[in-house]
């Protein structure tokens, strides 16, 4: 027994040490308790409005193309919720649970490019300039920045920079959950060198989908698709950013440090709560912008698609040849 006791004396403040889910549990008590039968409230809520807003979307005469890439944005509120809640249960299911958040974010965001393209294909009625002075390259004023049209082989470039955020990340943290079954101590050494080409990967692919949102919004405001990619984005900053914040907090002494439970876990307990509340506020957000009332959905005034038109092959003679489907289809 005191080999036990001082070992665990030795592992207290050491911010590697994850415990158990009992050792969390019994050291947090009533707390952890309460606040996981609240977070399961959260993310059921948070589910049920993405499936309700599925559910809309299904019902709207939009494409399959449209309504697979809207329910593939709609996903990542209800995973991201979820495995918060994992998280603030099991604390050695971090790594996992922000694994699959990331990749099915990183999925999101590109499907939501795809559903940019698709939408402002058919809103627009000439090909608009591309908005390359835009965050982050826009802090730089060195830089040139050439008046360029939207034109496909463009647009492939757009869409490579953005395509490579999924397969890059996905890369790299399945590097890391492999590392984590060969030591579980090596992960914060390695994952800081791995850092950089995180970071540079998301700036790059956010790079790519705010030039896409800033030129279509210029010319069909009316899609709102800037608030589209604004909700979506905002999950990436919780989970990244705002994690970040927390993390350097832990050399602060904001968080103590009680045997068995370090800073470090402390601040995991406070971002996945976080992201509870920040999932279901942007789930509610998302819901609002794609929801299509059912008692209006032969209106022409319904979001994201003008006036029904008859489906003719002469349809497309309307849409500038800049701004074909292939690029965003294929």
């Amino acid at each position: 027994m005191q080999i036990f006791d001082k070992y665990r004396s030795n592992v207290s403040c050491d911010s590697n040490y994850v415990p158990s889910a009992i050792e969390h549990i019994e050291s947090l008590g009533t707390f952890i308790i309460v606040l996981i039968c609240i977070g399961g409230i959260f993310s059921i809520m948070t589910l049920y409005l993405a499936i309700d807003a599925t559910y809309n979307v299904l019902s709207q005469k939009e494409t399959s193309f449209y309504k697979s890439n809207v329910i593939s944005i709609f996903s990542i509120y209800p995973i991201a919720s979820i495995c918060s809640l994992i998280v603030i249960a099991i604390p050695r299911a971090q790594l996992l649970s922000e694994t699959v958040t990331q990749v099915f974010l990183t999925v999101s965001l590109y499907r939501l490019y795809l559903l940019l393209i698709d939408v402002g294909r058919r809103k627009i009625t000439k090909a608009p300039l591309l908005m390359l002075k835009v965050g982050p390259c826009c802090c730089w004023p060195c830089l040139p920045f050439p008046n360029l049209d939207m034109i496909d082989s463009r647009l492939t470039w757009i869409r490579l920079i953005i395509l490579q955020l999924p397969i890059i990340q996905g890369l790299l943290y399945f590097i890391i959950l492999i590392m984590a079954l060969d030591e579980q101590n090596i992960i914060p050494t390695y994952f800081d060198w791995l850092q950089p080409f995180l970071v540079i990967s998301i700036l790059f692919a956010l790079y790519g989908l705010t030039i896409t949102t800033k030129s279509l919004h210029a010319v069909a405001p009316e899609a709102k698709l800037n608030f589209k990619t604004m909700v979506s984005q905002m999950v990436l900053m919780f989970s990244k950013a705002q994690a970040a914040i927390i993390k350097i907090l832990t050399y602060t002494g904001v968080f103590p440090c009680r045997l068995p439970l370090s800073p470090k876990i402390y601040a995991n307990v406070t971002q996945n709560t976080l992201m509870l509340i920040e999932m279901l506020l942007l789930c509610v957000a998302a819901r609002y912008l794609y929801y299509v009332d059912p008692e209006r959905k032969e209106d022409s005034s319904t979001t994201d698609r003008p006036k029904d038109k008859p489906h003719s092959p002469t349809n497309n003679k309307d849409l500038p040849e800049q701004v074909s489907t292939k690029i965003a289809i294929e």
